[in-house]
Parts: C-alpha cells; structure tokens; sequence
C-alpha cells in the first residue's frame, strides 16, 4: 500500500532559512501532518521547483517532525538559473528513492529553503509504504 501526500507554495519568497509549505493547490492545509496508520517508511520524495524572476537558486527540501525516526532528512532540488542566460531547457523536478523511517500517528513537516533568496513556485510529494 502506498499512499503519498503533497504540499506546494505559489510565489514563495525563498529565503536560506527553511519555511513550512502549507499549500496544496488553492488551499490552504496545515504545515504539518500525521503519518498515516500501517507505514513504516518514507519510500520516495518528488520535489518540483521554478523561479519567477531573473534569480538563481538551488532549493533545499526538509523532511522534519517527531515521526521521523532518525531525525530530519534534507534533500537538494534542482538547481535554477536565469532563463535569459540560460542555453537550453532543464526540468526543475527531482525524484528520490528512499528509505525514511517514520511512526505511525506521529506528525512530518515538509520545508523549503535555498541557497540564496528567490521568488519560486514549489510542490514536494512524499510516498509512503
């Protein structure tokens, strides 16, 4: 059984301090959230970011909260250039294998920070089994 929750920020002023996402589309939703009952692990995570301006910036996503069995887990997004500088196009989207351990019934927090300030778009998916 997997089951996967997101969450995602529209124009977020990243900065180099990690900000909880509490977005989901439209909505606004609680930052942070249970583990669902019968899982034991965080199996896979997708961070997808964009910058709206003529910024640079490699996003930096944080898995934290007391569900997280070997404490917080940080993970690099893609690096964003300027477009007009740019040659070519890159996706903005990674995806990784993982074996996080969590607690049933315990709460995650997912964040997000850079290695300079931009203004982004953000989503990050968390799979859990």
């Amino acid at each position: 059984m997997a089951i996967v929750v997101s969450r995602s920020e529209s124009g977020m002023s990243l900065t180099t301090s990690f900000a909880a996402l509490d977005n989901l589309g439209g909505a606004s939703v609680s930052s942070s959230f249970t583990v669902p009952q019968g899982v034991s692990a965080i199996k896979a995570v997708s961070i997808s970011m964009s910058n709206d301006a003529n910024e640079e910036t490699i996003g930096l996503c944080k898995i934290s909260g007391n569900a997280m069995r070997d404490g917080d887990a940080v993970f690099t997004a893609a690096a964003m250039v300027v477009g007009a500088t740019a040659t070519g196009n890159t996706s903005n989207n990674i995806q990784y294998d993982t074996d996080l351990g969590v607690v049933s019934g315990n709460s995650v927090e997912l964040s997000l920070a850079g290695t300079q300030a931009a203004t982004v778009d953000a989503a990050v998916t968390v799979t859990f089994a």
